[in-house]
């Protein structure tokens, strides 16, 4: 019986991520009431509130779906820490381009950009793009510069999906390992 409720709470979950997505594509997520977020999704408001507080909340759930799959992706095609920053950063702008849609309606939303990237491209496991390029510095230096290479690292993959500037995965990887390299 429990199984069954486990579907059941999954299936919610995907319809109100789905139907988030769909609104995303003319509101700001600050924009999207609860009410409408339920009548796309066809739910309830009170089964909503029985696994969300806000819409926001639903983005959040989303961004941690995105995290739970790069580190699948990484997990499986790269050798742990010693996998190449291109070859980790190739494989985050292979996901984007493969789920461009979605990170289309994330990245244009301003007021999610903020959010989104501290949850995407902050991460712990992003993070370890970088830890071994600077494995050398005192902690401080390296979290400061860590911050910076991950922030710019999602302007950069950001500009490329919303201008859909004609560069592979295997390019924007190159590129972003050559801006890690200098530092």
């Amino acid at each position: 019986m429990k199984k069954k409720e486990n579907q059941r709470i999954a299936l919610t979950k995907r319809l109100l991520k789905e139907s988030l997505i769909q609104l995303m594509d003319t509101k700001s997520v600050q924009n999207i009431t609860v009410s409408e977020l339920c009548e796309l999704a066809e739910i309830n408001r009170s089964t909503f509130y029985n696994h969300y507080g806000c819409p926001a909340d639903v983005l959040r759930d989303i961004a941690a779906d995105v995290i739970d799959d790069l580190v699948r992706i990484w997990e499986e095609k790269c050798a742990g820490e010693n996998c190449p920053v291109n070859e980790r950063a190739e494989l985050l702008c292979a996901y984007f381009q493969e789920h461009k849609e979605m990170a289309r309606r994330f990245f244009r939303d301003s007021s999610t950009n903020s959010e989104f990237a501290s949850h995407i491209f902050l991460a712990s496991h992003v993070r370890t793009i970088y830890k071994r390029a600077f494995a050398d510095m005192d902690e401080d230096s390296r979290r400061l510069i860590t911050t910076f290479l991950c922030n710019g690292t999602y302007h950069m993959v950001r500009q490329w999906i919303l201008e859909d500037i004609p560069k592979t995965p295997k390019e924007m990887g190159e590129m972003i390992s050559l801006i890690a390299s200098q530092m």
